[in-house]
């Protein structure tokens, strides 16, 4: 799916290379939506005031959309569209007085970019299409922010990398008067009220059925899902038994001694009754398989899906073969339903009298000092006093644990220069640390800023298994769901004596207690090292010739002795996907940048 959209006035652009078949006008009848999609993924209506388009997996026809808008009166909150219909899908509006206002989803699965070119107003659902028409220079001074391991501080973990283009932040709508440039307003803010599980679990459970038949509606033949074994993947596989007339599900086994999920995936699929395909990773490409390929696929932006984005593709084709066309993952079920240290601040305020055994409860369940984690609890840092130390300490190769936090806990690549570490450091400080990051609790700023990283990986990996005729969908991303999760009080997410509390109690009569009572869960690292040792060499042998390493970014010399040695400590592996992402996606961005120099 790829479309272009363009304001209700004359604009002079450049013409895509692509041909663009589909097309939909605005009410004056100038262009407006002009793209490639599925048939099945729009859904449109009119009154004499708005035409209102949905792209994407949308969980309504346009009858129910149009009840939808004769519903809203003279001014209907578009905003909160995902409240009365499930899916994830763009949201795009134009209007009889000719503005038009568009957005994507919360968790950054649908995104939209825009130019800023005055004379030019042009946005789209992808980056790669409008650096492909506008030719754009690099931001050279942002370079060394994909170097950040899991994201940059919000809002620069959503930027752009090129000049006159920029991205819509996810909480954000892009909006285009009848005169001048296009524009951006806030649609959406972290909750600033909490209310019990009780209040709130209807809501949720209901959410999840509609997040599950939306994507029925769209499976031509059959629904897959993954089934891991874990509690989020066996959930939606539970969910989506209830509305799909044939279900799939997939379990990707991994032969150790201490993983135990292909039992309880195996038995989850007899429960299910559903067509499961048992493979073993062995049987797909290793993970980084693809980091070395550069074409101009790869040039808009660092893709975080680099690690399994081979593996994702190979299982999107098996499926094919079965005639699945949307496959769902669970994705963001650990982000919404077991929150790190992170609760402890916000459980001080909230529910003091808990805070003593979610302490002790959090010290023991993960092996944290019991001082460290009393100091964690008793955290007072401002927003902005944490993001300075956080800074400052960006060198640092090891994370503190417990480390309370308002943002995603965030690192330098151990091979970063100086150069780089000042570069970053200034970048954070200058364009960071504003009202965006006060939220109301630490924990749902945390949660959240993870769920946008899921959704940037889900996004990519959608669009290359797409190419297979697969779409790759994660109905824990959906707004609604992420809404609802976040509205919960902290005393109710954090339980130390059940997993998942929030996921289980909306799970309840959908999925069998069985399942929602595992306490083990399945451990994974094992892949990372078998690729690790599998590309170290090759990697090395190329790192002289890194694009990180001709901009001053990367000690080369570090980088190869590392990838010369052992390593003993899982986390070391966590910037080095990030290192290989930054890379393939220079590579293939100044080839592109010296094609347009011809």
């Amino acid at each position: 799916m790829r479309f272009l959209l363009y304001p209700d006035r004359e604009v002079i652009a450049p013409a895509p290379s692509a041909a663009l078949p589909k097309y939909v006008p605005h009410i004056s009848g100038r262009p407006w939506i002009v793209g490639d999609w599925d048939d099945a993924e729009i859904v449109q209506a009119s009154n004499k005031d708005y035409r209102v388009v949905l792209l994407g997996t949308v969980g309504s026809s346009d009858e129910e959309l149009r009840s939808w808008l004769d519903a809203g009166g003279r001014e209907p909150d578009f905003t909160t569209i995902h409240r009365s219909i499930a899916g994830a899908f763009f949201t795009l509006v134009s209007t009889s007085a000719g503005t038009t206002r568009a957005f994507g989803t919360l968790s950054s699965f649908r995104r939209l970019s825009f130019s800023t070119d005055p004379d030019a107003p042009l946005a789209s659902n992808s980056l790669a299409l409008l650096i492909e028409m506008f030719r754009p220079r690099l931001r050279e001074e942002r370079v060394p922010l994909a170097l950040i391991a899991p994201r940059a501080p919000w809002p620069l973990g959503d930027a752009s990398y090129w000049q006159g283009v920029e991205n819509v932040l996810p909480t954000h709508q892009l909006c285009a008067d009848t005169t001048g440039p296009l524009h951006v307003s806030e649609r959406w803010a972290l909750p600033r009220r909490h209310v019990p599980q009780d209040e709130v679990t209807p809501a949720l459970t209901a959410a999840l059925h509609a997040a599950i038949e939306a994507r029925a509606r769209h499976a031509r033949s059959t629904l897959s899902t993954d089934l891991s074994g874990g509690m989020d993947s066996t959930s939606l596989a539970f969910f989506a038994r209830e509305h799909a007339s044939e279900l799939t599900t997939m379990h990707l086994g991994i032969s150790v001694e201490m993983n135990d999920d292909a039992e309880w995936a195996d038995a989850a699929a007899r429960a299910l009754r559903s067509r499961h395909i048992r493979v073993s990773h062995d049987e797909f490409p290793r993970w980084f398989a693809g980091w070395h390929v550069t074409n101009e696929r790869f040039a808009a932006e660092p893709e975080p899906s680099i690690r399994t984005e081979g593996m994702h593709r190979a299982m999107a084709e098996r499926l094919s073969e079965h005639g699945c066309t949307i496959h769902l993952a669970g994705s963001g079920g650990d982000e919404l339903f077991y929150p790190d240290e992170s609760v402890l601040p916000g459980l001080r305020r909230e529910a003091p009298a808990a805070l003593y055994g979610a302490i002790r409860g959090m010290a023991t369940l993960h092996r944290w000092p019991l001082a460290k984690t009393v100091r964690a609890a008793l955290n007072r840092d401002d927003p902005r006093s944490w993001l300075v130390r956080e800074t400052a300490s960006l060198g640092m190769t090891e994370f503190e644990r417990p480390s309370p936090a308002w943002d995603v806990v965030f690192s330098l690549s151990p091979w970063a220069t100086d150069t780089a570490l000042s570069a970053v450091q200034d970048l954070i400080l200058e364009n960071t640390a504003d009202a965006q990051l006060d939220a109301a609790f630490a924990s749902d700023a945390v949660a959240y800023g993870m769920i946008t990283r899921n959704g940037q990986i889900h996004r990519a990996l959608d669009e290359q298994t797409r190419e297979v005729g697969v779409r790759y969908e994660a109905p824990f991303l959906d707004d609604a769901v992420i809404e609802l999760a976040l509205q919960v009080r902290l005393v109710d997410r954090l339980n130390t004596r059940r997993f998942k509390p929030g996921l289980a109690a909306a799970a309840a009569g959908v999925v069998p207690d069985l399942f929602l009572d595992r306490r083990s869960k399945g451990d994974y690292i094992s892949l990372i090292y078998t690729a690790f040792n599998e590309h170290r060499r090759s990697i090395a042998a190329q790192a002289d010739d890194f694009r990180l390493g001709r901009r001053g970014l990367v000690d080369v010399e570090r980088l190869k002795t590392y990838l010369q040695s052992m390593q003993p400590q899982a986390q070391h592996f966590f910037p080095f996907e990030f290192l290989l992402a930054a890379e393939r996606w220079l590579r293939a961005a100044d080839r592109m940048t010296l094609v347009n120099e011809r």
